[in-house]
């Protein structure tokens, strides 16, 4: 079995329905008609952006916050 990496996928519903859904790590943003579609092909873009990068794979450090803001 081959080596893992961990990164982030951030999914984002839009307003006609579909979704979006990035990876801040490297980057790379994809579609889908479902959150399902939207993310397996987030998974799909990973994976061949690892493979294509082979030893020279960089990775951005990302930190992950929520918070809240007032609403008036």
């Amino acid at each position: 079995m081959g080596s893992e990496i961990s990164v982030s996928a951030v999914l984002i519903e839009r307003e006609d329905g579909t979704y979006r859904a990035n990876c801040p790590e490297f980057d790379i943003n994809t579609e889908g008609e479902s959150s399902e579609e939207a993310f397996e092909n987030l998974k799909a873009a990973v994976k061949k952006h690892i493979r294509e990068s082979g030893a020279g794979l960089q990775m951005s450090q990302v930190k992950c916050l929520k918070f809240k803001v007032p609403v008036d």
